[in-house]
């Protein structure tokens, strides 16, 4: 395994010159000022590439190997007229990418609300800050903020009582900063919806259902993996993040059946997924093993990191990459990728690594406090977790 970085670009307070000292021999990167949709420009492209290669003398450069995510339009999720042209800008833009040495193309196929988090700075009892998903407050935000119909309905009635309860005793400033952070999207989400856009968007995905959108998801995916064939790319799907169904909204990337139907209809071998063990390990009833042993080939890249759960509804907070009580050992985890590696060598699978890059980290030291950095892409939280995962994984390899 080998470690990569994900570099939210010139305005990341992680400078290229440090990722470089982190251990990382890469970097996942993305242009995301850009609108889901848009044909991405080769110049800006190449100027990204420039920014991440740039390097003083005597260093060796980083390359931008892998696409740190990719928004897909909501048209091509929900099967609109416009589904087919925006399909066609996405494969120019994997051509282009490909072509510029990016050949990993990572995105989510969640709809409207991406990765969800309710705390951003829970402290844990290091001091370390983390991030965190509050079921009770999730709840709060669906049938008291949203006001969505029928979300009452479909809460068992420990869950409502307890979001009842809450929302009567808990100030109105939280609930308005909530709002606000789920609605206008979380950093490395599709980005910033409206108030009257979102709440239009989110009728639109119930009324869809679940089935309706994984065949649209499937159409394009089938498509996507035509193009980076085609282009000597791969592409990697992240799991639903929680993995549990969110305000009514359609789920098709949470459990082993899912992806078992995703792979059975996309079967080609440019179609993968991203092992995120703190995503798909936050669902009680999901084996990481199980995912290993039944889509070891399809792993294309690996997010390893913790949760610890908080109830035995669904809360969760993110513990630090290698420490006590948590919901799994990491290095079980890292046992199974390195396995995996070990397979695909014996084989004689000439791409046989699998890179990785420490995802949210805990909020450490001079990060805490510094209100520019990305919520889980603290530098000195990131740099403490990637030297904890490298010595994971030499202690494995010996």
């Amino acid at each position: 395994m080998r470690a990569t970085w994900r570099w939210f670009g010139p305005q990341d307070p992680m400078t290229i010159d440090w990722i470089r000292q982190s251990g990382a021999t890469s970097v996942e990167a993305s242009l995301t000022h850009l609108p889901p949709g848009a044909v991405w420009e080769r110049q800006a492209i190449e100027e990204l590439r420039g920014l991440v290669a740039a390097a003083p003398s005597g260093q060796t450069p980083l390359p931008w190997d892998t696409l740190g995510g990719i928004a897909i339009h909501d048209d091509i999720k929900l099967g609109r007229a416009d589904s087919a042209r925006l399909t066609a800008n996405f494969q120019e833009t994997v051509r282009r990418l490909a072509g510029a040495g990016v050949r990993l193309i990572n995105f989510p196929v969640m709809p409207l609300l991406d990765w969800v988090r309710t705390g951003l700075c829970t402290t844990l009892e290091s001091g370390a800050e983390a991030l965190a998903f509050d079921i009770v407050d999730f709840a709060v935000f669906d049938v008291f903020l949203l006001l969505r119909p029928g979300a009452a309905d479909e809460l068992a009635p420990e869950l409502l009582a307890a979001a009842e309860h809450r929302y009567a005793s808990t100030p109105r400033a939280r609930w308005d900063e909530l709002l606000h952070m789920l609605t206008r999207g979380l950093p490395g989400g599709p980005g910033y919806y409206e108030s009257g856009e979102f709440h239009a968007l989110l009728a639109a995905y119930q009324q869809l259902g679940t089935e309706a959108y994984r065949q649209n998801l499937i159409d394009f995916l089938g498509e996507a993996a035509r193009t980076c064939e085609e282009e000597g790319a791969v592409f990697a799907i992240h799991p639903d993040d929680p993995p549990m169904p969110l305000c009514g909204l359609p789920r098709i990337a949470s459990t082993i059946d899912d992806f078992g139907k995703i792979f059975a209809a996309v079967s080609s071998p440019a179609a993968g997924m991203i092992f995120c063990s703190g995503s798909l390990g936050s669902r009680r009833d999901n084996g990481l093993a199980d995912f290993v042993a039944a889509f070891g080939p399809r792993i294309f890249y690996a997010h390893p990191r913790r949760i610890r759960f908080r109830d035995d509804l669904g809360s969760f907070t993110e513990a630090e990459h290698l420490g006590g009580e948590g919901a799994f050992d990491l290095r079980d985890v890292i046992a199974l990728l390195t396995g995996e590696e070990a397979r695909r060598r014996e084989a004689g699978i000439a791409n046989w690594e699998i890179p990785y890059r420490a995802d949210h980290a805990c909020r450490i030291l001079y990060d805490q406090g510094k209100p520019d950095f990305v919520p889980g892409y603290t530098p000195v939280g990131l740099v403490k977790a990637t030297a904890e995962l490298r010595g994971m994984i030499h202690g494995l390899n010996g």
